[in-house]
């Protein structure tokens, strides 16, 4: 036979069998998805600083899909932010493609990668990839990921690849993992009422030298170790993180290393919960890109330390984790009165109890420094004693107490304190001390029909000056749900921005599609979660969100 036509032949037999093999993965595979657009059209107002904009009409729009036989399954994510909403445009995020693609293979024992993906080791100290579609933050690494399971409570990973920001993949990383269930890997401590856990890793990047002042090193390497120790109710939990020196636009290209440390503990039983956490950070903003600022080009996660307040006044002044240098705690108790008594009525009354305290840390300059004439750059720039504390940065008191009267009537009351550094934290203003009381009532009609109510006062004498807010919520469960608001900053020390803040919307679901439509005017601010934070700009106009799922 000819050799042309035996390669013809070959090439032709592994054609058949891809196609056939492909044939196969379609008919046995599942297709997923979802669609989400955001628009919103933009309204002229001078007062509250809602500015001019050239195109009034604009979008968020992206589509995910993903396929899945058996241990296979790929996906990707098309975006389009070509004419973003203001709020994304201000923070860069503009474009349109397909930055996030997967292919991945899954069995018992190994888990492999190919493409974008999201990661966390241990609690994000030292490596960190995820989104929050709401800040307009994705740091997802392209590249590849192994997680394999060798024995029965190991657990093995290792990364390598670049992380994304904004529309870009930069920098490069790698990482290692390891961790360990001894309750998993033992029989008998499995049986037991302890528990242990230990683990570990290991991370690096890369970003070549091209600075004509300092020397810098290229690859820059971050550790941690962490544990997890339990008895019966009992829980303790810690990890240490230490990065060698990695000079930043945002540490004064100083050569000093950084360290993270956090605790956690914690008591469970029926109807009562009690939970503690510190965390001190010091030098330890970890970036794949030294001049990057804001949210940009970040590698790790600081968690932070504070509640995270979900009503429209509690949250005006969120606290944003400072990983340069703080050192604070957060304590909750959380206790249910029973049922059938006095306080505690037929259904019971749910009483939270939360404290959350942040300074900065003591920094003592250096002579080197001195000797530089003051500035930090190319020195190891300061010391700092680790119990030592400088200027508070946050302070939160909080009650909340939750009663349901009867099957029509529930009741959620909150008190708040907060202390905010606006200087440190936002680098304008001074503290901002307000008290915070909040009602929320709702009254279930009947089986599908329920009224909530919702009032707030923020007092304060700094800043914009006081609040209130007060919305109205009608559910006709499960397609229709409309909604009234006013937020009103009768404090203004301005009279001209005593402004009402107000807003209508209605909302449909219909089987995997949900369509909201409003109208008013949004607060400029700062929105966090999860101690991450950007600011908001003002606005006025209609807003459009459509969600749906296959």
């Amino acid at each position: 036979m000819h050799r042309f036509t035996r390669i013809t032949l070959s090439a032709m037999l592994l054609a058949g069998s891809m196609l056939s093999y492909g044939q196969s993965l379609l008919q046995h595979g599942k297709v997923s998805g979802n669609i989400q657009m955001n628009a919103q059209y933009y309204i002229e107002d001078s007062i509250i600083g809602a500015e001019k904009v050239n195109n009034k009409v604009r979008t968020n729009t992206f589509a995910n899909i993903q396929y899945n036989n058996g241990g296979f399954a790929a996906g990707l994510r098309y975006e389009y932010y070509a004419q973003p909403l203001l709020d994304f445009e201000k923070i860069g995020y503009v474009g349109e493609g397909i930055p996030y693609y997967y292919f991945s293979y899954t069995t018992e024992n190994i888990e492999v990668v190919l493409g974008s993906f999201y990661e966390q080791f241990g609690s994000g100290l030292t490596y960190r990839s995820y989104e929050d579609r709401n800040l307009g933050f994705d740091n997802a690494t392209r590249g590849i990921k192994i997680k394999a399971r060798p024995f029965k409570g190991i657990t093995l990973t290792g990364i390598w690849g670049k992380q994304r920001n904004l529309f870009e993949y930069t920098g490069q990383i790698r990482g290692m993992d390891a961790d360990i269930s001894f309750n998993d890997m033992c029989p008998k401590i499995g049986e037991s009422p302890f528990r242990l856990g230990i683990g570990g890793n290991f991370v690096s990047k890369y970003e070549a030298d091209n600075d004509p002042e300092y020397r810098l090193p290229e690859n820059v390497a971050a550790f941690s170790g962490r544990a997890n120790i339990g008895y019966k109710k009992f829980n303790i939990e810690g990890e240490y993180a230490y990065k060698f020196n990695d000079p930043s636009t945002l540490n004064n290209m100083i050569y000093k290393p950084g360290n993270a440390l956090l605790l956690t503990a914690s008591y469970a039983t029926k109807g009562l919960g009690i939970y503690l956490t510190g965390l001190r950070t010091d030098n330890f903003d970890f970036r794949n890109k030294r001049t990057a600022l804001l949210n940009n080009h970040m590698i790790n996660y600081i968690p932070t330390l504070t509640k995270e307040h979900t009503y429209a006044l509690s949250s005006m002044y969120a606290y944003s984790s400072q990983p340069l240098g703080q050192t604070g705690f957060q304590a909750e108790v959380q206790y249910k009165i029973p049922k059938k008594t006095l306080l505690g009525g037929k259904y019971g009354t749910d009483i939270a109890v939360n404290y959350s305290l942040i300074h900065g840390i003591e920094r003592d300059i250096l002579p080197e420094v001195q000797e530089n004439g003051g500035d930090m750059g190319g020195t190891l720039g300061y010391s700092s004693p680790f119990f030592g504390t400088d200027l508070l940065y946050f302070e939160d008191f909080n009650v909340e107490v939750g009663h349901k009267f009867n099957k029509s009537w529930k009741l959620i009351m909150s008190y708040i304190y907060l202390d905010y550094n606006m200087s440190v934290l936002e680098g304008h203003g001074g503290n901002v001390q307000s008290h915070i009381v909040i009602g929320d009532l709702t009254y279930k009609i009947n089986a599908k029909n329920a009224l909530r109510m919702e009032l707030q006062h923020l007092s304060t004498k700094e800043d914009d000056g006081s609040w209130a807010y007060g919305q109205l919520e009608y559910s006709i469960a499960p397609k229709w749900f409309i909604s009234v608001l006013d937020r009103w900053n009768y404090g203004n020390p301005v009279e001209a921005k005593r402004v009402h803040y107000y807003n209508v919307s209605g909302t449909f679901v219909h089987k995997a599609t949900k369509v909201t439509l409003g109208f008013g005017k949004q607060y400029e601010g700062i929105l966090c979660v999860g101690g991450v934070c950007r600011q908001v700009p003002a606005s006025y106009g209609m807003n459009l969100q459509v969600v749906t799922s296959f």
